[in-house]
């Protein structure tokens, strides 16, 4: 994804692109019924059992198969979906006792989409799943917090107590870190080998995939499709208007566009539709769909590989930020409408502070650090440290992303100008986030989006205890690798601060840290972009971490 960067040539390759858009790449059949949708999205899922999804492509799919205890809607209220009330510290539901709590919390009677009923003892289950340590789950941040979860009426009833052995801020967010678990389903699987569980037919599997949630999983055809089906009147739900909703995996984005032109789809996903192609398509729709452009909490980043010794010097970090163009960037792929991220958290969050080290470009002052730090240019123009070694460095992305794509091609122009040789080796969603990321197989720059929350902090990504390894299951999402005491500390403490403006300084204080050391380059925030026939009714663009446009299938219809 490097090419010299030049606004004219980038205009040029849209218009050509959209000139072939019908003829490429589309399904034949048009979409089915009324009472089916048919969305397209870029990714596959990896997974769909909740203790081991990163990515958002699993996330959309899960918000039809399962009940969240307490979810979003779009326009970030809180509200309880599987419970019938969220603890408060007013009603005494939520009770402080020093550092400890205690939750008392009710859920909603529902059945699995087998017709075993979901109990207390399935939230218990899963709770003991996620704290063994053999078990590869992504975190087991809020697990390692809960002293024991307790069934008040017994295992078969629905009253839980949860008691924490320390402060949480958003402990009456969830009941626990993974919610209820199908006891009778996954038991067996994880008594047989709980290292891996991550393999077991739950939630890879549409006959064992069983979800308490409005559609249950009816067919997974991997590389192309995803099929969910109404489980009927449902007691929390009701019953679905749309029957079915299928998704296909159309990795190339322009051929996801070609199919929206088409018909042959109903919907493009957020994790499907890029920010240029949607402003396009948008030209395009004739009334006949409407693109939406929401503001969201999704950033954009390079991370960066602590273990490759050319990155553990912070002068070489800073001169990486200082040499790409981000600004450039946006300017020139989003029309200034993605802006420049300085550091970790969107603007939209609570915590955000604009009062961090920035890094302009400014591609002198980037050579200065590099000298500074040993390097020298040798006869090729590449920079070369006292033993030789040269300055050339991986880029990784997912493949067939046409925007990351052009992202590339503009920072190995950039970084080759300072003198640091790039090179590019992307690979397909499943396989960069199932393995290369969260197993820390990157040899130096990985190229990525975190869908962060308005509860969002950095105790997941930059603490010491969430760098993956072997040793732990892969589990912690600190792909860099990064460590530092004073961030340790000030991440755990702001996860722990039940008073709001306590917690939002903390999380300033790590912002400053985090754009001091620069665990990972801010790239830009992203608008989510996503599409749907203008006879889609309920359809609403959100895309917060844990809650995407699915987030209310089950009141879809059409007009």
């Amino acid at each position: 994804m490097r090419v010299r960067w030049q606004r004219v040539s980038l205009l040029m390759m849209t218009l050509l692109t959209l000139t072939v858009w019908p003829a490429a790449g589309v399904q034949a059949q048009p979409t089915a019924g009324r009472d089916t949708v048919v969305i397209g999205m870029s990714q596959e899922p990896d997974f769909l059992n909740p203790m081991f999804v990163e990515m958002a492509a699993a996330r959309g799919v899960q918000a039809t198969i399962f009940t969240d205890d307490v979810q979003r809607d779009n326009t970030w209220k809180q509200f309880p979906q599987g419970v019938e009330y969220m603890p408060s510290l007013k009603d005494g539901t939520w009770k402080l006792d020093g550092e400890k709590m205690t939750l008392v919390w009710k859920v909603k009677a529902r059945n699995w989409s087998d017709g075993k009923p979901v109990t207390c003892g399935d939230y218990v289950f899963g709770n003991s799943v996620a704290r063994n340590e053999q078990v590869p789950v992504v975190t087991r941040d809020i697990t390692n917090r809960i002293a024991n979860v307790v069934c008040t009426k017994g295992a078969e009833g629905l009253d839980i107590t949860v008691n924490w052995k320390e402060r949480y801020a958003h402990a009456n967010a969830t009941v626990t870190e993974y919610g209820a678990m199908p006891r009778h389903v996954l038991e067996r699987y994880y008594r047989d080998n709980p290292t891996k569980l991550n393999e077991a037919p739950f939630g890879n599997d549409p006959k064992f995939t069983v979800g308490d949630g409005p559609y249950k999983l009816v067919e997974w055809r991997k590389g192309s499709s995803l099929t969910v089906e109404s489980v009927g009147d449902h007691p929390i739900f009701g019953a679905p208007k749309v029957k079915r909703i299928t998704w296909r995996f159309i990795p190339d984005t322009n051929a996801l566009v070609a199919n929206m032109l088409s018909g042959a789809i109903d919907a493009i996903s957020t994790t499907g539709l890029t920010f240029d192609l949607a402003v396009q398509l948008d030209k395009q729709s004739g009334g006949r769909f409407k693109v939406y452009f929401e503001p969201g909490l999704i950033w954009e980043h390079i991370d960066l590989n602590f273990d490759n010794p050319l990155l553990q010097d912070v002068r070489v970090r800073r001169a990486l930020a200082y040499g790409i163009n981000r600004e450039g960037i946006s300017q020139q792929l989003f029309e200034g409408k993605q802006p420049v991220s300085n550091t970790y958290l969107p603007p939209r969050h609570p915590g955000y502070t604009d009062a961090v080290q920035k890094y302009p470009y400014d591609p002198a002052r980037a050579r200065a650090m590099l000298q500074e730090a040993g390097f020298t240019p040798g006869s090729d123009g590449i920079l070369r440290n006292a033993a030789g070694q040269r300055l050339a460095l991986e880029l990784n992305t997912t493949a067939g992303n046409r925007v990351r794509e052009q992202v590339e091609q503009i920072i190995q122009q950039n970084l080759k100008d300072i003198g640091i040789e790039i090179t590019i080796q992307n690979y397909p969603a499943r396989v960069y986030f199932g393995e290369i990321t969260n197993q820390r197989k990157y040899k130096a720059l990985a190229m990525y989006a975190w869908l962060q929350s308005p509860i969002s902090d950095c105790a997941d990504l930059y603490t010491t205890d969430s760098i993956p390894n072997e040793k732990n299951g892969w589990s912690g999402q600190n792909y860099p690798g990064y460590k530092n005491a004073d961030m340790d500390k000030i991440c755990k403490a702001a996860r722990s601060e039940v008073d709001e403006a306590k917690r939002n300084k903390l999380l300033n204080d790590s912002a400053a840290i985090f754009a001091r050391d620069l665990p990972a380059i801010p790239l830009y925030i992203r608008v989510s972009v996503s599409a749907a026939k203008t006879g889609l009714q309920g359809y609403s663009a959100l895309s917060l971490s844990g809650t995407y446009e699915t987030w209310n299938a089950s009141r879809w219809f059409w007009q």
